[in-house]
């Protein structure tokens, strides 16, 4: 029998008031059998599969633009200069003074410093710390003062590197006057470009 051939079997029961008959025909068709699946049925999985593949290249390509998008941010933070290393340098400490008196008189008086000097000269660095982090942290908060590197020894701020004009050189030298305790600033800023 041949794959485009049905046969088709019936078997019919007559009853009647008196007898009964059956009836059994038998008929063979040829020609294409129809499809199982619905023409509708194929064109909706073909939907789906063209949706899930549009939504699978939707997501990678965002996740590579994600992770570009990262790379470049750690590429950004990487290029950027480290904060200035501060160093803060204590005075050396002083000899006592000694004092001869001519001999006529009784023996030498030795004159020493008084030991709040050598606190007031820590207090001094400490302070001289405390006015540059200050002063560094204002320089910070102003993108135009990336290329400023300042140090404060014994109240006097000196200024280094360089700026983009001569406003963004003055404004810098204000920041750091504006600090509590700053008793100069010698503003040594290159105004380049």
């Amino acid at each position: 029998m041949d794959s485009n051939e049905e046969t088709v079997q019936k078997h019919v029961v007559v009853n009647g008031p008196s007898q009964r008959s059956e009836v059994l025909t038998e008929r063979t068709e040829r020609g294409p059998r129809e499809s199982r699946s619905a023409t509708g049925t194929i064109a909706i999985v073909a939907v789906l599969a063209i949706a899930a593949i549009a939504v699978v290249l939707y997501i990678v390509s965002n996740r590579n633009a994600n992770e570009s998008a990262n790379r470049n941010a750690n590429l950004d933070v990487a290029s950027q200069a480290p904060p200035p290393t501060t160093i803060v340098q204590q005075p050396a400490q002083q000899a006592p003074v000694i004092i001869q008196q001519p001999a006529a008189q009784q023996a030498p008086v030795i004159i020493q410093q008084p030991p709040q000097s050598s606190q007031r000269e820590n207090t001094s660095a400490n302070d001289d710390a405390k006015m540059q982090d200050i002063a560094t942290k204002r320089l910070a908060d102003d993108l135009n003062m990336a290329g400023v590197v300042m140090t404060i020894t014994d109240a006097r701020a000196v200024l280094t590197g360089t700026v983009n004009s001569a406003a963004a050189k003055a404004k810098a030298e204000q920041i750091v006057k504006a600090v509590r305790g700053v008793k100069s600033v010698d503003n040594k800023i290159v105004v380049s470009g």
